[in-house]
């Protein structure tokens, strides 16, 4: 399995927000959390990410203890959260460069994978104007697409949806298999 989680729980003072979660997905699988606002979806996808750590239970991805070794299990994955994370001052296309240079790649690799994505998520129009003349769906998308410039095998979306029209449910390129609508939380 690519990602694996056994026996998963969380509590928050004396409220118990995960009770014995087990998940797993093979590579290319998508696997979606479904259920009501307080369900524990967030919390479960920021101990996947790495950001939380559980109280019991183990997250292993491709083999890698996200508890005992999570720069090594960060370095495998990518995360978007329910908020936009890009910077408002600069340009479209310099939000993904430097997330690519963050990921450690060259200048040049890191110019090519922004215009890549850039092209692939239809923001070419915007990439020379700054994210804060963008309109709220636009920023979605680029926040998107930053979680693919260093190439993850496995992308954490919480909320992926918000802030999307339904023509931009799925970037330009994409396979079915990852159209948000079945990532749903």
């Amino acid at each position: 399995m690519l990602v694996e989680a056994t026996g998963l729980t969380k509590s928050f003072g004396h409220t118990r927000v995960l009770d014995g979660v087990d998940l797993s997905a093979a590579e290319g699988e998508v696997l979606a959390l479904l259920g009501p606002n307080g369900a524990g979806r967030t919390t479960t996808v920021r101990i996947l990410s790495t950001l939380t750590r559980p109280d019991a239970g183990t997250v292993h991805i491709a083999g890698v203890d996200v508890v005992r070794e999570p720069i090594r299990a960060r370095a495998l994955s990518s995360l978007t959260g329910q908020a936009a994370a890009v910077d408002d001052r600069q340009i479209g296309r310099e939000n993904l460069v430097m997330m690519g240079r963050l990921a450690h790649l060259g200048r040049r690799e890191a110019r090519r994978r922004a215009d890549d994505l850039l092209a692939r998520f239809d923001l070419t129009s915007a990439a020379d104007r700054q994210v804060e003349t963008w309109s709220g769906g636009m920023r979605r998308r680029i926040d998107l697409a930053m979680s693919l410039v260093g190439g993850p095998r496995v992308l954490f979306l919480d909320e992926p949806t918000t802030g999307l029209d339904p023509r931009s449910g799925r970037p330009t390129g994409w396979p079915t298999a990852w159209s948000w609508s079945t990532t749903a939380g």
